[in-house]
C-alpha cells in the first residue's frame, strides 16, 4: 500500500509542484480499484490506483468526452506515465443511495430521482454522439458474446455455489432465448452498464455521474433497469412507474420512439439486470465473503419473482423456477434464526485460517490472545484444553489475563448495546491463539459466561479446534 501512496503523492507532486498535506485511502468498493483522497489547503483530490490499462484508458477517453457533451463526470487532473495511477475530481462522500435510503423518499429525493432519470437520457443520446466506440472496454458494443457473458457470470458465481441442482439444456435454452429478445433492440445509445444510485454523488445539489468505465453501445432501457431494480434501493412499484414515464418523455423529447414497445420490452431488460446483478453478487459474497452483496441477494431474487409474476417475463420459467427454490431454502434459513440479537463467539487457531463469517454479520471482533501466557507449553497442560479446570485455574491467576478479558467484555457490551438499539440480528467475537486449544477456548468460554450474566442474546460457541 505504501508504494500506491508514494506514487500517488509523486504524481501529485510532479503535476502541482508541492506535496499534499495529507493522504487517506478510502473504503473498498466492489471493483478492485483502490482510491485515496489527497488534501491541500483546504482542497481535496481523489488519487486512483488500477493495474488495468486498458479499462483506465476507456474512463480517460470517457470521461473527457462527456465533460465535452457537458455531462457532470469527475475531470481527470493527471495521468501517470503508466497509466496506472490518476488524479481526478473530487466529488464528495454523498451518493444518491446515501440519500434515499437514509432519508427514506422524500420530495427532495424524488426531484433528484426524476432529474437522475432525466440525465440518464442524456448520457444515452448526446453520450452516443460522436463517441468512438473501439476506445470502450472490454467490448464496443452490446453483442450475444457479452450477453452470454453476464448469463454465464449469473450461472457459475451464482447458481452454482448456491448448491441448486439444475438443468445445463434447459438453462442454456432459456439463456438463448434472452439473448434472442435483447439482440433485437436498438443498440445506438451509450450503454451506462451499471447506473444505479451508488455510482451518482450529489454535491451542493448537483448530480454526477461515476463508474462509467465498462461502458459501449447498447440497448437504453437496461440503464434505467439497473437504476429502477437497485436491490438495496427499495422503489415502489409508483414510484418506478412514475419514473419510466419521466424517462419516456424525456427519451420521446430527443429520439423517435415506439413507447408502447419500451413499456413492453422494459421487463426482459430489467429480468436479464437482475440475473447479472445475482452473478455479481454471488462473486463478491460467495467467494470474496464481502457482506452486503450477500445482503443484496435476497431483494434481488424477491424482485425478479414479482416481475416473472405479473409480466410476460414469466414465460421464462425456469430462471424463475430455480429462484423460487433458492427463495424457498433463504426463507427456511430465515424462519429458524432466534428472535433478537445473536451473539456467536468462536476459538480458532491462527495456523489453520480465520473462521467463516456469517453473511448476514453486520461486524464483529478478532482478539488475537497469542501475547498471554501460554498453558500449551508447560507440559502438565500440553494434553489438556481451555475446557479443563487445571488450564482455567492457571490462567485464572494471571493478571494480564483478567486485564484483557476485561478489556474485551467492556468493547464487547458496547457493540452489543448498539445492536440492540439498532435492531441489529447478529454479531461476530472470535478468539484467536497458536493451536486453538487453551487461551482461546477458555477466553471464549469466559466471554459466553459473563454475556449470558448479563444480556438476554442468543450466545452460539464454536471451538474450531475441538470436537465437544
Amino acid at each position: 500500500m505504501n508504494q500506491h501512496i508514494n506514487s500517488i503523492v509523486q504524481l501529485y507532486e510532479n503535476n502541482f509542484k508541492e506535496k499534499p498535506d495529507k493522504v487517506e485511502m478510502l473504503p473498498a468498493s466492489g471493483s478492485p480499484r483502490i482510491y485515496f483522497r489527497l488534501y491541500k489547503d483546504g482542497n481535496t483530490l481523489i488519487g486512483a490506483f488500477n493495474n488495468d490499462i486498458d479499462e483506465n484508458r476507456a474512463f480517460f477517453y470517457l470521461s473527457k468526452h462527456f465533460s465535452n457533451k457537458k455531462l457532470n463526470v469527475p475531470e481527470v487532473v493527471a495521468i501517470s506515465s503508466c497509466e496506472k495511477y490518476y488524479l481526478q475530481t473530487d466529488l464528495g462522500s454523498v451518493s444518491l443511495f446515501d440519500l434515499i435510503t437514509k432519508n427514506s423518499i422524500s420530495s427532495n429525493s424524488d426531484d433528484l430521482l426524476e432529474r437522475t432519470v432525466r440525465q440518464l437520457v442524456h448520457f444515452q443520446v448526446k453520450g452516443f454522439e460522436g463517441l468512438d466506440s473501439s476506445k470502450c472496454f472490454p467490448i464496443p458494443s452490446f453483442d450475444k458474446r457479452s450477453v452470454m457473458w453476464d448469463l454465464n457470470y449469473f450461472k457459475y458465481n451464482f447458481l452454482k455455489p448456491s448448491g441448486l441442482t439444475f438443468s445445463e439444456v434447459k438453462l442454456e435454452d432459456e439463456f438463448n432465448r434472452i439473448a434472442d429478445i435483447l439482440l433485437a433492440e436498438d443498440l445506438n445509445y451509450f450503454h451506462y452498464r451499471d447506473f444505479q444510485s451508488r455510482n451518482i454523488m450529489v454535491k451542493d445539489n448537483q448530480l454526477y455521474f461515476i463508474d462509467f468505465q465498462g461502458g459501449r453501445l447498447g440497448p437504453c432501457l437496461y440503464d434505467l433497469a439497473s437504476l429502477l431494480y437497485q436491490a438495496k434501493a427499495g422503489f415502489s412499484s409508483e414510484l418506478r412507474q412514475k419514473l419510466f414515464h419521466v424517462y419516456i418523455d424525456e427519451l420521446s423529447i430527443h429520439r423517435r420512439i415506439d413507447a408502447e414497445h419500451l413499456r413492453n420490452i422494459f421487463p426482459f431488460m430489467v429480468m436479464f439486470r437482475i440475473v447479472q446483478t445475482l452473478g455479481a453478487y454471488g462473486f463478491r459474497g460467495f467467494f470474496e465473503k464481502k457482506t452486503h452483496f450477500i445482503q443484496s441477494i435476497p431483494n434481488a431474487v424477491a424482485n425478479y419473482l414479482d416481475l416473472a409474476g405479473t409480466t410476460r417475463v414469466g414465460e421464462f420459467g425456469y430462471i424463475a423456477s430455480l429462484l423460487k427454490e433458492y427463495s424457498n431454502l433463504i426463507a427456511k434459513d430465515s424462519v429458524d434464526e432466534p428472535d433478537g440479537l445473536t451473539v456467536s463467539i468462536t476459538s480458532f487457531s491462527f495456523k489453520k485460517g480465520y473462521p467463516e463469517i456469517h453473511p448476514e454479520h453486520g461486524g464483529g471482533f478478532i482478539f488475537d490472545c497469542r501475547f498471554l501466557p501460554n498453558p500449551g507449553r508447560i507440559d502438565r497442560y500440553k494434553p489438556l484444553t481451555g475446557f479443563d479446570k487445571d488450564v482455567a485455574d492457571y490462567l485464572n491467576e494471571i493478571e494480564e489475563v483478567a486485564v484483557f478479558n476485561n478489556r474485551v467484555f467492556d468493547i464487547v457490551s458496547s457493540a452489543i448495546d448498539n445492536y440492540i438499539e439498532r435492531d441489529f440480528k447478529h454479531l461476530a467475537i472470535a478468539f484467536g491463539c497458536t493451536g486453538g486449544q487453551h487461551r482461546s477456548v477458555y477466553c471464549t468460554n469466559l466471554l459466553a459466561k459473563k454475556l449470558s450474566e448479563h444480556y438476554n442474546v442468543n450466545i452460539v460457541v464454536k471451538h474450531c479446534e475441538i470436537n465437544r
